[in-house]
């Protein structure tokens, strides 16, 4: 199984996926405040929108929901699982994707309960995230999913703050 490696760089409110030699920028996105809502954009190279993203609390419910909309129109709702906000789900044109939040600062994300990428964002000598993922013809989609779980959260302020790491996921299948 052949691995692809991607870079990402975080910085403020602005998410940039570079192929590993960082010299050709892929997909962007960066997100805002907009009536008391958090929104994000993502756009493609050519800096196109693809996606546009409202992030919400669901307080009856104790989860976070992500309303996306993409270039199409096209509706799609990623929400939590649990109500500790570390499994997301969502069906895209008609495949199912999870993300999991993973000790040691990793997410795993998987198609119909596969798994195709891996972001590690114990960030590296550049200060870039890593994503490795096995699916380059998904990374739409993986970004998109990894975008959501940032909107709100600035590079200062990234790591998830828990009292135990007890209340994450455990990644049954590390690539690293």
């Amino acid at each position: 199984m052949n691995k692809t490696t991607y870079k990402i760089s975080h910085f403020n409110n602005e998410l940039k996926v570079f192929k590993a030699d960082k010299k050709e920028i892929i997909f962007s996105s960066f997100w805002f405040m907009e009536f008391g809502k958090t929104c994000a954009e993502i756009k493609n190279h050519k800096e196109e929108h693809i996606y546009a993203v409202t992030k919400k609390f669901q307080f009856w419910k104790w989860r976070m929901v992500y309303l996306i909309q993409d270039k199409d129109a096209k509706k799609s709702i990623l929400i939590a699982k649990n109500n500790r906000n570390t499994i997301f789900q969502i069906e895209i044109d008609g495949a199912n994707f999870e993300i999991k939040i993973n000790y040691k600062k990793k997410k795993s994300i998987y198609k119909n309960n596969v798994k195709i990428a891996e972001v590690d964002e114990n960030l590296s000598e550049e200060n870039f995230i890593t994503l490795k993922t096995t699916k380059e013809e998904e990374l739409k989609n993986i970004f998109l999913l990894y975008t959501c779980l940032l909107i709100g959260k600035n590079h200062e302020n990234s790591s998830t703050i828990l009292t135990s790491q007890k209340k994450l996921e455990s990644n049954n299948e590390p690539w690293s």
